[in-house]
């Protein structure tokens, strides 16, 4: 198994890096690369174009996004398409506000010895816990199926095929990352985690992502994204896990704390 752990970081973050780095040095030998994250502030139209689609955008998403948000998915693409180009099997892409609380080289281990198959495995969750809806063992951790992907990518596994996929189905993108990864039935991958979750944000940095200013909000599109949304994900979990599990879901106390959305 070929793997690698990639740190998305701006140039400009120095401090934050380090601290990312200074959280993994628990486990010396591990093959980490940075990756430098797309900065939108700066990037030309052109080039976020190659990856974004405005008219997409004002169809099918409540408001525009903003300058960070399209580099933070620009960035996880680069990510994606490492994945492919380095021919590995998987990576572990991490944001570089992350605290990791947890074996993570125990985790690698179990993640390494996992059937074939899976595509992306998500290792975080903000504060709404989300409810289990089916569990396998998997080493000293679970394998476990959210009834709703969880939003936050500050923490994810993505397999050589869900890099694939991602990269056909995933771009050009319209809407924030952590939205579109929770529309798995659009993009065709089948969303996971590796439980307990050892991952959440360090709330200690301000977000690179969220900046204030005045948004404009298409309520028409957004009531009729939630609604829509709802519906379908209903639907998938009935198709993928059966009538009864996918309305017998339950919440589960993560052993490693409670997690805290950062974006």
């Amino acid at each position: 198994m070929t793997f690698k752990i990639f740190i998305i970081n701006l140039d400009r973050s120095v401090e934050r890096y380090q601290s990312a780095l200074a959280q993994l040095a628990k486990w010396p030998g591990l093959p980490i690369e940075r990756v430098s994250a797309a900065d939108g502030r700066v990037m030309s139209d052109a080039e976020i174009a190659h990856y974004y689609s405005l008219r997409l955008n004002q169809q099918r998403y409540h408001k525009l996004l903003k300058a960070g948000e399209k580099g933070c998915f620009i960035s996880h693409i680069r990510c994606w398409q490492r994945i492919v180009e380095q021919q590995l099997d998987f990576a572990l892409i991490l944001e570089d506000d992350f605290l990791v609380n947890g074996d993570l080289a125990a985790l690698l281990q179990d993640v390494a010895k996992l059937p074939a198959g899976w595509q992306l495995l998500k290792l975080a969750m903000p504060n709404k816990q989300q409810k289990i809806i089916a569990a396998e063992p998997a080493g000293q951790f679970k394998r476990v199926f959210f009834a709703k992907n969880p939003v936050s990518t500050v923490a994810q596994l993505v397999s050589a095929d869900g890099a694939r996929q991602l990269l056909a189905a995933a771009v050009p993108f319209y809407r924030p990352v952590d939205v579109a990864l929770q529309h798995t039935w659009e993009l065709g991958i089948r969303a996971e985690a590796m439980w307990p979750l050892i991952f959440k944000p360090d709330l200690s940095f301000e977000s690179n992502i969220n900046t204030k200013s005045t948004e404009v909000v298409n309520r028409r599109i957004f009531y009729w994204q939630r609604l829509r949304f709802l519906l379908c994900n209903v639907w998938n979990n009935i198709k993928l896990y059966g009538v009864v599990k996918a309305f017998t879901a339950s919440k589960w106390p993560n052993p490693t704390g409670r997690t805290h959305l950062s974006k």
